[in-house]
């Protein structure tokens, strides 16, 4: 559990080795380590698995003790926190455009007109070339104040024409600050559901929408950021209204201007990994399982080496090759990137926000329930549960409690069963959204878990599956249906094999998954 305490710790932790080379090349005062004892600390703490104090204290006595230990931890944190700004400015346009701001300032309240003239005009080209807009604000008013006290007999035809030179229009500006805001409230709507929208999120994205159609096609600006924010403002509305199809292509059509314009991924590269966790859903709901492949597979992603931005770009590349490994049958490689996953989840989890910690092990437990890898994915399905108190995405609830049902039904456990059923009827009971499938589905494992002749189990299945088949236009059951097959998970077991060999049959004679409605068209539907 994280503290206020173990702050330092976790905050070196995330260092890189190059960010420590230099801290300590950088911020030793001219003197050796040796002799400074917040670079010892430093050394202490990193070399810590898990944060000791106790061990630290007993090492430095009597220079470090109880009454002094807050402080020095406070001094280094905030030498360390210099030093990663300082590094960081190192390779960002935008610390570099604000450090000769900060030079014009000076040259101009100095006097020294003519050298804050030479800076401006290069910060102005520098900032218009990397979009930094509020930098170029900034600039603007640096202009004025030299305009307004400057005695220099020069001309500033020179100086007027690239004050006036806009990369966009002050209307397009204006719209693209509705566009952020739009995109900004998209973000956190997604937050609360994908598919299980109430009247009142409908309207809502239909609002948003409206907003985004009202503001110019993002065709008539040269700015990236303009196009960046009214395509992927678009396209998440419209993957929300369920048009895979459009949204897909607009998503496609930003990464290629991602692709042109890369060196904003080291910049900004939240904004991509956003993009390609948009590709991932979209991309798998269309079923363009090539395309997801490859877009995670591009030597572009390399560009993104940012321990916190790399651990959610993992996440969510798992994320998408487990589903459509799944989803084409391909076991042997499900099983090596669960191997892989469970390797390096716990180094990513800390780096991870609940959302995405949650569908994380949302999808280790289904694919290990896959793999028959039934305690695995109890385990994994149980921690995902504990992602749901925050409130947000609301609709994976019922998913983990049903898959939960399912993987205790797998492990053939009464006790465990018996428990899991009272969770999740008593869920279920107090919910205020209610949708027949999910219904259906916990009494027909309820039922036919005491049962022991296979004929009456196979009537129970048989009744879950007409009511699937009754409500297959069900967006929100065709949606549930595509984070785990339950139709074709009752067939297998009229059928009496497995799951995985039941998907594997079907992706052999060419059956697509991707629509699990495909099974109620299906001779072998029938028992």
């Amino acid at each position: 559990m994280a503290t206020s305490s173990d702050l330092t710790w976790r905050f070196i932790k995330t260092l890189s080795s190059s960010e420590k080379i230099f801290f300590k090349r950088n911020f030793s005062n001219g003197q050796p380590g040796s002799q400074r004892l917040y670079l010892q600390l430093f050394d202490a703490i990193a070399a810590q698995k898990k944060y000791d104090e106790a061990a630290i204290l007993k090492k430095f006595s009597p220079s470090l003790n109880k009454k002094n230990i807050a402080s020095q931890k406070h001094y280094l944190h905030r030498q360390v926190c210099d030093a990663v700004i300082m590094y960081e400015g190192q390779r960002n346009a935008g610390h570099d455009i604000y450090k000769q701001l900060q030079l014009i300032r000076m040259y101009r309240k100095k006097g020294l007109v003519e050298e804050a003239h030479t800076i401006w005009k290069k910060a102005v080209l520098k900032a218009r070339a990397s979009e930094s807009y509020a930098l170029l604000n900034l600039l603007k008013t640096e202009f004025e104040k030299m305009v307004l006290f400057s005695s220099l007999h020069s001309k500033y035809d020179e100086l007027h024409s690239i004050f006036k030179s806009n990369f966009i229009t002050y209307t397009q500006y204006a719209e693209m600050i509705t566009l952020r805001d739009v995109y900004t409230e998209i973000l956190l709507l997604k937050r609360r559901a994908h598919y299980d929208m109430g009247e009142e999120l409908k309207k809502k994205v239909s609002e948003l929408l409206g907003l985004v159609n009202e503001c110019s096609a993002h065709t008539n600006s040269k700015s990236f950021w303009y196009g960046h924010y009214y395509r992927m403002s678009k396209a998440s509305l419209l993957y929300l209204m369920n048009d895979f199809n459009t949204s897909l292509e607009l998503f496609s059509d930003i990464l290629r201007d991602w692709k042109k314009n890369s060196h904003f991924i080291i910049t900004h590269g939240e904004y991509y990994i956003e993009l390609m966790y948009m590709i991932n859903y979209a991309g798998v709901l269309h079923g363009s399982y090539k395309y997801v492949s490859d877009v995670f597979n591009d030597p572009l992603n390399d560009l993104i080496a940012e321990p916190v931005q790399r651990a959610n770009f993992e996440a969510i590349k798992y994320l998408a090759l487990n589903k459509i490994y799944n989803k084409t049958a391909r076991y042997n490689e499900v099983k090596k990137l669960v191997t892989a996953m469970k390797l390096h989840y716990p180094g990513w989890e800390p780096m991870l926000n609940a959302d995405m910690n949650r569908t994380a092990n949302l999808s280790l437990a289904i694919a290990s329930f896959v793999l028959e890898q039934f305690d695995d994915a109890h385990y994994y399905a149980r921690r995902a549960l504990t992602y749901f108190r925050d409130g947000v995405r609301e609709e994976h609830t019922p998913v983990a409690q049903i898959l939960l049902l399912l993987i205790t039904y797998g492990l053939n456990n009464a006790r465990l069963f018996d428990a899991q059923y009272r969770s999740t009827y008593n869920y279920f009971y107090k919910r205020k959204k209610q949708h027949p499938f999910e219904t259906a589905l916990v009494q027909c494992l309820h039922r036919s878990f005491y049962l022991t002749d296979s004929q009456s189990k196979i009537k129970e299945y048989q009744k879950a599956l007409d009511v699937f088949d009754r409500h297959k236009d069900d967006i929100v059951q065709q949606m549930a249906f595509t984070i785990f097959n339950y139709p074709a998970w009752l067939v297998s077991k009229v059928q009496r094999i497995s799951y995985r060999q039941f998907v594997e049959r079907k992706v052999r004679q060419g059956s697509k998954l991707k629509d699990p409605t495909f099974i109620f068209n299906d001779p072998d539907f029938i028992a």
